[in-house]
């Protein structure tokens, strides 16, 4: 499966960008904004993408042929929308609804990719949800999408 953006065409060098303290990404004086990646010893490409500075949109892996081999999705920082894992085929296996780094929802697929096997609800550790409620509170962040939704690349 192949994503709707070329994450290795829009990547600049690692080189080129720098953190700063409060966790921002920075090309020269300006907040980054675009993609960074890296090709790994095997020929897959792990990427990343930033708006403002901060992790946002999506990050992932592509085969050397540009198919995800997963995709996950950031908001300010932050995992947040839906991750998916593809099968060596192209087929979606599996795809986990976090916010803020938790996970919340999880939906096994068959081997055709679209055919729910089971979904999960994870057990909330302490404190996960007034740590979501207060992250929530600080600034504006899209719902996050229903298990209905895993299967919809479209969505995230």
């Amino acid at each position: 499966m192949k994503p709707s953006y070329d994450p290795v065409a829009l990547s600049v060098p690692d080189e080129e960008i720098r953190i700063d303290g409060n966790q921002s990404y920075w090309r020269g004086s300006e907040r980054f904004t675009g993609f960074t990646g890296e090709e790994l010893d095997d020929g897959v490409y792990e990427f990343q993408s930033f708006k403002d500075g901060w992790l946002d949109g999506p990050s992932g892996q592509v085969t050397a042929d540009g198919d995800l081999i997963e995709e996950e999705w950031y908001q300010g920082n932050h995992l947040y929308g839906i991750t998916r894992e593809f099968r060596h085929d192209g087929t979606l296996a599996k795809a986990t609804g976090y916010q803020f780094g938790y996970p919340i929802w999880i939906v096994r697929f068959d081997f055709d990719g679209t055919t729910p096997l089971e979904t999960e609800y994870p057990e909330p550790v302490h404190g996960q949800r007034e740590l979501i409620d207060i992250l929530g509170s600080k600034r504006e962040y899209r719902p996050l999408r229903g298990p209905e939704d895993a299967a919809d690349l479209s969505k995230h």
